[in-house]
């Protein structure tokens, strides 16, 4: 197991070392230094996910609504920067998961 643990910390460093990583880090470090952009965005994010995970029945019209209202903030250059470069580590996380857990199918059952 320890030698497992060793290969996810050099694993985790290579995450630190990588393009998407660093440019996600100095995104979100620059939206961070606007303040109000940063704090708009988590909101938008937190009624986004509240939509996805409570609301019954198809979120359409309600999802629309809080893109329309929030259209200013979601064009604005550091905050599409910062959701591309999320976007792009998100992709890279999966990749790395769907490597690590292929072939693990029974592991549950």
């Amino acid at each position: 197991m320890d030698d497992i643990l060793n290969v996810c910390r050099n694993l985790n460093e290579a995450i630190k070392e990588s393009k998407q990583y660093r440019e996600f880090v100095s995104s979100k470090a620059a939206l961070k230094s606007s303040g109000e952009l940063y704090n708009r965005l988590l909101e938008f994010k937190r009624q986004y996910n509240d939509i996805e995970t409570y609301y019954d029945g198809n979120p359409y019209d309600e999802i629309y609504k809080l893109w329309d209202d929030n259209d200013d903030l979601l064009h604005n250059s550091l905050v599409s920067d910062y959701l591309k470069k999320e976007n792009e580590l998100s992709e890279l996380v999966k990749k790395m998961v769907g490597t690590i857990t292929d072939g693990l199918t029974n592991i549950m059952e």
